[in-house]
């Protein structure tokens, strides 16, 4: 089994400017601790979420993210070839939109806790 803190806080915030925060996409179903669990050989693992198949993962420090997105991009992982790089605005923007909300905040993406801004997609 997983250690319950291995995975950090599930994230839930939209962009953050940080070069810490990685996106893994084409993941098998699986759960964001066996993410989790596959990326805490770089480094601290603060928070992850899996939002349709894709997951995001926040390191404490870039250069952690940058040995996870060296070492498991384009490997096998349960019969899928994962896709890794850093995650930018536009990754999380979309995970963000996809993942949903109130029906009044439909047209916006969460930038950080307090604060939205239109979406003109």
């Amino acid at each position: 089994m997983f250690r319950n803190d291995i995975a950090g806080i599930e994230l839930t915030s939209g962009p953050t400017g940080l070069k810490s925060r990685i996106i893994v996409r084409n993941l098998p179903d699986c759960t964001r601790h066996e993410l989790a669990y596959l990326c805490v050989p770089f480094g601290q693992i603060l928070g992850s979420l899996i939002v349709n198949k894709q997951g995001f993962i926040q390191f404490s420090k870039e250069s952690e993210a940058t040995r996870a997105i060296n070492a498991l991009d384009q490997i096998v992982f349960k019969s899928k070839i994962l896709q890794v790089s850093n995650a930018s605005f536009r990754s999380i923007e979309r995970s963000q939109v996809q993942i949903g909300s109130d029906e009044d905040e439909d047209d916006y993406v969460q930038q950080s806790e307090n604060e939205y801004y239109e979406d003109d997609s």
